[in-house]
């Protein structure tokens, strides 16, 4: 069995998230056999409690980070010393690298936790129409919804851009829809993988229902975040006409900023109507910090960061462009030895003081915004551009509330590269740049650096300079070479 499958398969058997010291006492110190614990709903609110907790390990920080660090809207400094964080950067990362072992191995860990809850939970009886029945019914939708978003960051990763024409012979996931620790399986097409993780948003969907009341509260997975997630994972299948009504259902639900502050307010103290779903996180449960886009040396008494902004991307923004100001900082920046005073650094990730344990001027932790609406308007964009070459109306709509002027009269290949420079725009540092190039069929060619002190980026071949095209196998990662090595059942993708 994959090493870090079956770590996850018995993880998830036996993550019990809330039980009290008095629930475990009734079982064996032997263990706890599965039909002992889905004996009532507050067994399920348990799992629900582990379920979430795992959800969030996989949203955010490194796992945004490396895939927009690998692509060409950044620069390492030399600052940076995490030499596998180096072969992102010049794309010389191996098979043995363990580029994505961490995200392989939390993504699987949210699989098992998912896949407990939905084989599990209908042994507990409820009266139908009860509202036992409804919070049975979220729980286990959730579960699904969880189970789906999994599936997609693997495959994001993992696996190459789906084709319709060619998904039903590409290299899928090892799909685990059960809990099994001898199971050893084998790598499903991608087609199969995402009419699983199809079938997961569905039911989710229906169980947890429209007027779900979860859907109120941004921190808890609701039939919204469901539906958002179903845009997303649409418009990579190359369905548009699903990724459009998704889009704009989701669009009609949640507003964007109506003012600069209340964007900055967004990134900085984690709060605004724009977030469909934000893990929560306290300062005594805080995960996945931005460290590699901001960080403070008190030694040097300045910020030193591991990686800054091109200028290609600064420059894509107009100067009223509120994701101009709030996104970047002009603060000066040192690394090792070198001070230079015109560095701008990226400041999406300002560090949100509710988080703070012992100094705010040393600890950045923001709450990932796993599905925001602003992804929504691109999504709608560019899947009506792929309909019917239409999608400029969303676009305006987009930039008119960040600040930027209309576009006017494009269309074509001229609409197309604008649609692409605003998801740049939009969610650069948030882990989408990677998938971005890949869905398009475009090569990486890292944009013009910032003019600086020499010596003060990172200047070996292949960092400021790097250009590969679209076949670079880097662009696919690695299976985990553990996984690979206990089950020879899986098909690497480098060979």
């Amino acid at each position: 069995m994959n090493k870090y499958i079956v770590k996850a398969m018995l993880f998830g058997a036996v993550a019990l998230g809330g039980l009290t010291s008095c629930e475990l006492d009734q079982y064996p110190e032997t263990g706890l056999p599965t039909d002992q614990t889905w004996q009532k709903l507050s067994d399920a609110a348990n799992y629900n409690i582990g379920l979430k907790s795992a959800v969030r390990s996989i949203c955010g920080g490194i796992y945004a980070e490396k895939p927009d660090l690998q692509s060409d809207l950044f620069n390492m400094t030399t600052a940076n010393s995490t030499s596998s964080i180096n072969q992102l950067q010049d794309w010389s990362f191996g098979s043995a690298s363990g580029m994505g072992d961490g995200l392989w191995a939390n993504c699987y860990g949210v699989i098992s936790n998912a896949n407990n809850i939905i084989n599990n939970i209908d042994k507990i009886n409820v009266e139908e129409g009860s509202q036992d029945e409804v919070d049975r019914n979220y729980y286990k939708g959730a579960a699904y919804f969880a189970r789906a978003l999994a599936y997609d960051k693997l495959a994001r990763r993992f696996c190459k851009a789906y084709d319709k024409a060619t998904a039903d012979q590409t290299l899928g996931l090892p799909l685990v829809t059960s809990i099994d620790v001898n199971y050893k399986p084998s790598r499903s097409s991608l087609k199969a993988t995402y009419d699983l993780i199809k079938e997961d948003i569905k039911q989710a969907k229906l169980l947890m229902g429209e007027n779900d009341v979860h859907n109120a509260d941004n921190s808890l997975i609701s039939y919204n975040t469901a539906d958002a997630l179903d845009a997303r994972i649409s418009l990579n299948c190359q369905d548009y006409d699903n990724a459009i009504a998704c889009a704009q259902r989701t669009i009609s639900k949640y507003a964007l900023c109506s003012t600069a502050e209340d964007f900055a307010n967004m990134w900085k103290n984690d709060e605004g109507s724009e977030i469909i779903f934000q893990p929560v996180q306290t300062k005594d449960e805080r995960t996945n910090s931005y460290d590699a886009y901001i960080s403070f040396s008190t030694a040097n008494n300045g910020y030193s960061p591991d990686y800054i902004p091109t200028q290609g991307l600064i420059d894509l923004y107009e100067a009223n462009d509120m994701r101009q100001y709030t996104y970047f900082a002009a603060t000066g920046a040192v690394t090792n030895d070198i001070t230079d005073e015109n560095v701008v650094i990226f400041n999406k990730y300002p560090g949100n003081p509710a988080l703070v344990k012992t100094s705010a001027q040393t600890e950045f932790y923001n709450m990932t915004k796993e599905l925001r609406v602003g992804e929504m308007y691109l999504i709608a964009a560019e899947a009506s551009y792929m309909k019917d070459g239409s999608g400029l109306s969303f676009l305006n709509d987009l930039r008119s509330k960040r600040g930027a002027t209309a576009l006017l009269n494009l269309s074509g290949a001229q609409l197309f590269s604008q649609i692409k420079d605003e998801w740049a725009r939009e969610t650069c540092g948030e882990g989408f740049r990677l998938d971005c190039l890949k869905r398009w069929g475009d090569g990486c060619r890292r944009m013009t650096a910032q003019h600086l002190t020499d010596g003060f980026l990172r200047n070996d071949p292949n960092y400021l300079d790097l250009n590969v095209p679209a076949t670079d196998k880097h662009f696919v990662w690695e299976l985990p070479q553990n996984d690979t090595q206990a089950n020879t059942n899986l098909q690497k993708n480098w060979e």
